[in-house]
């Protein structure tokens, strides 16, 4: 169920790409397959949330697209609120197809890119945060201020996990992009495409100066000086990464 909440804050940000709808129908058409080791990736969120033990009445899901990743933790926390925090109308136009039957959430209609974001959210503590693929839209500065908003809005114990594109430099740079052309290539050929790899990387990758990733190492500092402690990298593949942070039990700043 959606519940009758459904607060928007406008303004352009970083990533408007995905206020295109052909954008955005083209990343949700078959994410799971496209997007390199995507499962692999949502496994480990889900045993991430599941092995803490952290009890999660309601969560914040940053940059939610339509839902695949509140979808996720909704299944491990059938009781828990979903809040989708998103400023993009066409990506978000799939959430009711996602979320169908998944249990309670709404969205706050909202551009991470200013901490206006957080008057569009219901006021109160959450039980946990997650991101995914949205984050590293921000300049380096403005990912900052955002993870010490996000401790701000933690409970006492809630953890903070994003799945997202980082800057890597060395041998695998690029490698995370080659591997989502080969998936989509071979997708375009199984549903009896025509396009060629050089058509598909246009598409793909056109709107990269939209991007802004940041070294994970640099992130994990980040958290750190927002107050977050066991702070980590949970997965690393290339340029893809989980990693995050829990708000202490006991009101501790991070050393």
């Amino acid at each position: 169920m959606t519940l009758a909440r459904d607060t928007q804050l406008g303004g352009a940000s970083p990533g408007a790409t995905w206020q295109r709808p052909g954008s955005a129908a083209w990343f949700l058409d078959h994410r799971q397959a496209r997007l390199p080791l995507i499962d692999v990736q949502e496994d480990i969120i889900r045993r991430l949330f599941e092995r803490q033990g952290h009890p999660i009445e309601r969560f914040l899901d940053l940059g939610a697209g339509d839902g695949a990743l509140s979808r996720l933790m909704l299944a491990s926390f059938p009781d828990a609120e979903a809040v989708l925090v998103d400023f993009s109308e066409p990506m978000l136009a799939g959430v009711e197809r996602r979320l169908a039957g998944a249990g309670c959430w709404r969205i706050a209609r909202a551009d991470l890119s200013a901490p206006e974001w957080r008057t569009a959210i219901p006021s109160g503590a959450y039980g946990a945060a997650v991101s995914s693929l949205a984050i590293h839209h921000l300049p380096a500065e403005r990912k900052r201020e955002l993870y010490a908003e996000l401790f701000a809005l933690l409970e006492a114990g809630a953890m903070f996990v994003n799945l997202d594109y980082v800057r890597v430099r060395g041998p695998l740079h690029g490698l995370w992009e080659e591997a989502l052309l080969e998936n989509s290539l071979r997708l375009e050929r199984e549903r009896g495409g025509t396009r060629t790899a050089d058509e598909l990387g246009r598409n793909l990758f056109d709107d990269a100066d939209e991007d802004r990733p940041d070294a994970v190492d640099d992130q994990l500092g980040w958290l750190r000086d927002a107050g977050f402690v066991d702070v980590e990298v949970h997965f690393k593949w290339a340029e893809a990464a989980i990693f995050g942070g829990t708000r202490p039990a006991r009101e501790e700043r991070a050393k």
